[in-house]
């Protein structure tokens, strides 16, 4: 039995879809279950649905053998993690949001409001301005509307919020994908399966 672990947020879809393709019988998952875990494919596959955040953990913990998250989380999170595929559907990107599409001139500080703390770090040490960055859990859209942030760092899907909140993406940054990601040992265990799931999603054309 192979214990896949996949996502309750945003990618959950795209997710699905990838592993329907690969031979997963989703179809047979309750959408409306408060169920933790079920099993599929005559019991050869656990299913575990976990928050995004969580994911990573269970999977290098070998608590699950494989799942999904963001690349997104995977930059936040520490854990030595095989990532053999990327899907192409559910993606979106990180954006630095402001109220005006000026950028912070060479040797401005300012605040930053993200809930990518790392991310932010690693983005602004390749910038010549500086930043004071607040970190939030949630609604981080509200800090440049209100004031509290010069800048917000957050993911940017269809940019309808944005645009109904008067907003702008001043600068993409990265493009984000959803990662199968792989216990080390557990890739050992299950190379076979592994590689076939990898295998019919690239000959569908839905990994990168």
């Amino acid at each position: 039995m192979i214990r896949l672990a996949l996502p309750k947020g945003r990618i959950r879809e795209a997710a699905l879809a990838a592993f329907g393709v690969a031979g997963v019988e989703v179809e047979k998952l309750d959408p409306e279950t408060r169920a933790l875990s079920t099993r599929l494919n005559g019991g050869e596959v656990e299913v575990l649905f976990l928050k995004d955040w969580d994911l990573p953990l269970y999977v290098e913990r070998g608590i699950a053998d494989c799942g999904v998250v963001g690349s997104d989380v995977l930059g936040e999170v520490d854990g030595d993690l095989l990532v053999p595929a990327r899907l192409r559907d559910g993606a979106c990107h990180f954006s630095l949001i402001g109220k005006s599409r000026e950028l912070p001139k060479a040797g401005e500080q300012i605040h930053l409001a993200t809930k990518y703390p790392k991310t932010a770090r690693r983005m602004l040490a390749e910038r010549s301005w500086g930043a004071e960055i607040l970190e939030l859990s949630g609604s981080v859209e509200l800090a440049p509307m209100l004031d509290l942030a010069d800048l917000a760092l957050d993911i940017v899907q269809t940019g309808r919020t944005l645009r109904e909140n008067g907003l702008i993406e001043v600068e993409v940054l990265d493009v984000i994908h959803p990662c199968l990601v792989v216990h080390r040992a557990a890739y050992q265990r299950h190379r076979a399966v592994l590689n076939e799931w990898v295998a019919r999603l690239e000959a569908a054309e839905l990994a990168l």
